[in-house]
C-alpha cells in the first residue's frame, strides 16, 4: 500500500516536472505569438496606409498643378468680356471665370449685363459667394481674411456632387476665380491614377484601392481583389484639401489578412513540441532513476526492519536471562555478588538502550513505509513518566545526574501509552548521552483541558543556535562523528512524529542553559470520551 501510494506521488512529480514547464513556456509563447502576430497585422496596416498616402499624394500633385496652370492663366487675363468669354472657349479645363472688383463689385459674369446661358445658370449656383470679396476669401482659405492666403480652393456641394472653384487676390486687389468642369477634373485625377487590373491577373496583396466621395459613393478604384458589398476597408485615409471630405479605402482579402503572422503560431507548436519532447525524455529517465533509488532505499529500510526483527528475539532473551541473573545474585552473599551485580546492571542497561535504539528503528520504518497508527487506552500519564524515569535512574545515576519530577498529570485520560514511553525514552536518552555534565534533569508536568503538556529540561551544553532548526530532521545531528555524537539521528524525528499524531507536537523551548523540551499530547478525559 505504501509502495503504491509513492508510486502515484512520483508519478504526478513526474508529470508536474513535465507539464509545468510546457504550460509556462505555453503561456509566455502564446503571449509573444500573439503580440508578434498582432506587430504582423500592424505592419500590414502600416504599409498599406503607405501605399494610400502615395496616392493621396499624387492627388495632392494634380490639384497643385492646375494651381500653377490657374495661377499662369489669371496673370495673362484680359478683364473685359469678350476676352474672358474666348478665353473660357479656349480652355477645356476651365468652365467659368469669375472677377470681382476690390470693392467686392462681380465685375464678370455681370449680374446686369448681357448674360449667356452658362452665366446665367452660374450666378443661380454660386452667386452667393460673391457677395463679398471678403467672403470668397474665407471661404477659399478657410480662415479670418486679414490672414488669407493670395490663393485657395472654394469647395462648393451642388448639383451632382462636388463643384471646385479656384480663387486667386490679385496684385490690383481684385480676386479672380475659375470654376473647373466636374467630369474634366475628374477625369484629370482619375488618369493619374493607376489602371483597373484583371481579376486574372490577382496576387497576395494586390487588395482593392477605391476612392469615395462624402457620400460614401465609389469614384474610382483598382486592384485584381473584389471585396464583398458588405466589405470594410482594412485601412482608409482622407486626401488633402480641396477632396478632405473624400476617402481612400484599401480592401484586402480576408483569408489573407486573417493569416498574417499565423506563423508565429506555427513556431510556437513547433518549440513546444520539441520542448515537450525533450522533457518527457529527460523526465521519463529522472523518474526511472528515482524509482530505482527509491526502490534501493525501500530495500535498505526492509532490511534494516528486518534485521532489526531479528535482533529483538535475542535481545530479549539477553534482558530476560540477565534479569534472572541479577535475581540469583540477590540470593549470593553481597561480598561476592558485588561484582557481576555491577556487570549484571550494565548488560540490562545496554540491552534496554539497544532495546530502544531497535525499537526507533522500527518505528521510522513503520512511518515510512505504511505510517504510524495509535493505540489508546485508559492511562495516567504522572505514572507512565514514573515507569520511564525508573527504568533511566540506574544509567543516570551512574552518571551523576540527578532526576527531579514535579507530578500534575495524575488523571486517567486517554492516551498511548508505548508511544509516550518512546517519546520520553528518546528524550532521557538523549540527556544520557548528551547532557550527563549539568548533573540535573527536571521533568514536569501539567494537564488543561483535553491536553496533557510535559517539559524535559537539562542543564548541559544545551543545542547551538545554529542546529536548532535542523535537529527535528531525520538523520540529523550536532555532529557527523561517531566519537562525538552517538546514535542514529531519528530519535527526535521519531518523538516529534509520535506526539503530532497524538493531536500534540514536541518543540524545543528557550532556555539560559542546556535543552528544554515540551511535548504536547492531545489526551481527551475517559469522562468526557464516556460521554461522548
Amino acid at each position: 500500500m505504501g509502495t503504491d501510494v509513492l508510486t502515484r506521488k512520483h508519478l504526478a512529480l513526474f508529470w508536474l516536472i513535465v507539464c509545468l514547464p510546457l504550460v509556462v513556456l505555453s503561456g509566455v509563447g502564446w503571449r509573444l505569438a500573439r503580440n508578434e502576430h498582432d506587430m504582423a497585422r500592424q505592419r500590414l496596416r502600416e504599409l498599406l496606409l503607405v501605399r494610400l498616402r502615395d496616392v493621396a499624394q499624387v492627388i495632392e500633385d494634380v490639384f497643385e498643378q492646375r494651381e500653377r496652370e490657374f495661377q499662369a492663366l489669371t496673370d495673362l487675363l484680359n478683364r473685359d468680356p469678350v476676352s474672358i468669354r474666348q478665353l473660357i472657349r479656349r480652355e477645356p479645363g476651365v468652365a467659368q471665370l469669375v472677377w470681382l472688383h476690390p470693392d467686392g463689385t462681380l465685375l464678370h459674369p455681370d449680374p446686369g449685363g448681357d448674360l449667356n446661358a452658362a452665366e446665367r445658370q452660374f450666378l443661380i449656383d454660386f452667386g452667393d459667394l460673391f457677395l463679398a470679396d471678403e467672403l470668397l476669401l474665407k471661404a477659399a482659405a478657410g480662415q479670418e481674411a486679414a490672414a488669407a492666403p493670395a490663393s485657395g480652393w472654394i469647395v462648393r456641394f451642388q448639383g451632382p456632387g462636388l463643384n471646385l472653384l479656384y480663387a486667386r487676390r490679385m496684385p490690383s486687389g481684385g480676386v479672380a476665380g475659375i470654376l473647373m468642369p466636374r467630369a474634366r477634373w475628374m477625369a484629370d485625377l482619375i488618369a493619374q491614377l493607376p489602371n483597373t487590373t484583371e481579376s486574372g491577373s490577382r496576387t497576395s496583396w494586390d487588395g482593392r484601392i477605391r476612392l469615395v466621395d462624402s457620400n460614401g459613393r465609389p469614384i474610382y478604384e483598382w486592384g485584381s481583389f473584389e471585396p464583398a458589398p458588405d466589405a470594410m476597408p482594412l485601412t482608409e485615409l482622407a486626401p488633402e484639401y480641396p477632396l478632405s471630405s473624400w476617402r481612400l479605402q484599401h480592401f484586402v482579402d480576408d483569408a489573407a489578412f486573417a493569416a498574417v503572422g499565423q506563423g508565429a503560431y506555427f513556431n510556437l507548436l513547433s518549440i513546444l513540441a520539441a520542448t515537450g519532447l525533450v522533457l518527457v525524455v529527460a523526465g521519463a529517465w529522472f523518474y526511472r532513476e528515482y524509482n530505482r533509488q527509491v526502490r534501493e532505499a525501500l530495500q535498505r529500510v526492509s532490511f534494516v526492519n528486518q534485521v532489526s526483527h531479528e535482533l529483538k528475539t535475542p535481545l530479549t532473551n539477553i534482558r530476560m536471562y540477565a534479569e534472572l541473573l541479577e535475581s540469583d545474585l540477590d540470593q549470593t552473599p553481597d561480598d561476592e555478588a558485588e561484582a557481576p551485580r555491577e556487570h549484571v546492571k550494565v548488560i540490562v542497561e545496554e540491552s534496554q538502550r539497544l532495546s530502544r535504539l531497535i525499537g526507533n528503528v522500527l518505528t521510522f520504518a513503520q512511518h515510512q513505509r505504511d505510517g504510524l497508527t495509535l493505540r489508546r487506552r485508559p492511562a495516567v500519564v504522572d505514572d507512565v513518566i514514573f515507569t520511564v524515569l525508573q527504568r533511566f535512574e540506574p544509567a543516570l545515576q551512574r552518571r551523576g545526574v540527578e532526576v527531579a519530577f514535579e507530578r500534575a498529570a495524575g488523571a486517567l485520560v486517554e492516551l498511548d501509552v508505548d508511544a509516550l514511553e518512546q517519546v520520553l525514552g528518546n528524550l532521557l536518552s538523549n540527556v544520557e548521552k548528551y547532557a550527563p555534565s549539568g548533573k540535573r534533569v527536571a521533568v514536569s508536568s501539567r494537564q488543561k483541558d483535553d491536553y496533557t503538556s510535559i517539559v524535559v529540561s537539562d542543564e548541559g551544553p544545551g543545542i547551538p543556535a545554529r542546529h536548532r532548526a535542523r535537529i527535528f530532521r531525520p538523520f540529523q545531528r550536532l555532529s557527523n562523528h561517531i566519537a562525538d555524537s552517538p546514535g542514529t539521528g531519528i530519535g527526535l524525528t521519531i518523538a516529534r512524529q509520535l506526539a503530532r499524531l497524538h493531536g500534540g507536537d514536541l518543540a524545543l523551548l528557550s532556555s539560559e542553559g542546556g535543552a528544554r523540551f515540551e511535548v504536547r499530547l492531545h489526551t481527551p478525559s475517559t469522562e468526557s470520551e464516556a460521554t461522548a
